[in-house]
């Protein structure tokens, strides 16, 4: 739940992409930049893939070398990250990286539990997301979060 008392660059992350309705990331003609975790396992024992996304251009900038190179930073509106982007990353069962630095350290989540941070914060501060499909996105949140904690789901 918003905010994270222990982790101010994420919060700071949040607040921007609410502040400025857009997120970023590095694509090509393959997709958007992903790496593999450093964290977590799937159950082939192979790492998690890890779709890679900034809250500015210029940290996005900051990441093209390398493999990523020749990718182009593209600007995401915050709608599309919540509405479509964060629940099918879900359900590929990948994880979000948050502010890759260079060296593609940071923070690695759930898109579930980002999305759930994003709609707090909005709610918290009084941000209008002008999302149409809001109301799915919320009980999907939920229904993650009833399966989460080893409850039923409801559908």
């Amino acid at each position: 739940m918003f905010p994270h008392p222990e982790d101010h660059a994420y919060n700071r992350f949040i607040r921007t992409l609410l502040s400025t309705q857009t997120v970023y990331t590095l694509s090509d003609d393959e997709g958007i930049a992903e790496c593999p975790s450093t964290d977590y396992e799937g159950s082939d024992g192979e790492p998690v893939p890890v779709y890679c996304i900034w809250a500015t251009p210029e940290d996005a900038q900051a990441c093209k070398a390398e493999e990523w190179a020749d990718y182009q930073v593209e600007a995401v509106p915050l709608q599309v990250l919540m509405a479509e982007w964060l629940i099918g990353m879900d359900q590929e069962e990948v994880l979000v990286g948050v502010d890759f630095d260079p060296q593609l350290y940071g923070l690695e989540i759930e898109p579930v539990e980002l999305l759930g941070d994003l709609l707090d914060a909005a709610e918290q501060q009084g941000v209008d997301l002008e999302i149409e499909e809001y109301p799915e996105l919320v009980n999907y949140r939920l229904e993650w979060e009833r399966w989460a904690a080893g409850q039923s789901r409801l559908n």
